[in-house]
């Protein structure tokens, strides 16, 4: 009797552990990734993440998206936001898990991601064409020609050494330091200052002269 109630035990313990074990299995394992959207159909319900990889490698991978799955908010306030607020080129993150053994990913949480402030540079060299109608200009710069585009109605120009604002009034031949962050891959200008030489270069500055011009590099 001792021995067929100890058989009995054994059975349930062995279902009762399997069980659990299946139960554990059977709960969705959630991830975390971080990325670019790459691509996102709201209709289709997919959206394509460019992933950071191992040695600078970027990856792109699918994931399910849809309205009752999906929720999206802003990381720099909070903000509830929907599916179609989505963007391309949009820096996300994602939380997701997988949704069947085909390796299909569904993403539960998006959250939109603040993009870092573009970094301030400077170039240094002499004016050779610039149009304040359609905010163009080109600075011979390093021996090459630089291209940058501009607001012509945010400008600010700067005669030195006051650094007080003047107006827009720009010759070619003129030296100047032009100051631009990189957006888009492209050169935007939001300050020029104006000399009457090109200044005395600093420590990160070199200068090529030539019987022309003069030119700087940083």
């Amino acid at each position: 009797m001792l021995r067929r109630k100890s058989f009995l035990f054994g059975v349930l313990g062995v279902l009762l552990f399997g069980g659990l074990a299946q139960a554990s299995e059977s709960i969705p394992a959630v991830r975390y990734v971080s990325g670019e959207i790459a691509w996102v159909d709201v209709q289709l319900g997919q959206l394509q993440l460019r992933e950071e990889g191992l040695r600078g490698n970027r990856a792109t991978t699918a994931y399910r998206i849809n309205q009752q799955a999906t929720n999206v908010t802003d990381s720099s306030d909070q903000q509830f936001l929907v599916l179609e607020d989505l963007r391309s080129g949009q820096l996300v993150a994602i939380e997701f898990e997988w949704i069947d053994n085909q390796g299909q990913k569904m993403a539960r949480k998006i959250t939109v991601q603040s993009p870092p402030e573009p970094v301030s540079q400077e170039a240094v060299g002499t004016l050779e064409a610039i149009d304040v109608n359609a905010g163009t200009l080109v600075l011979m710069e390093r021996g090459n020609r630089s291209y940058f585009a501009f607001e012509p109605r945010e400008i600010v120009v700067m005669r030195s050494p006051s650094r007080q604002p003047v107006r827009l009034e720009l010759r070619p031949g003129d030296p100047v330091k032009v100051e631009f962050t990189v957006r888009d891959g492209k050169r935007r200008a939001h300050a020029i200052t104006l000399y009457s030489a090109l200044p005395e270069l600093t420590d990160k500055t070199t200068t090529t002269t030539t019987t022309t011009s003069t030119t700087t590099t940083q």
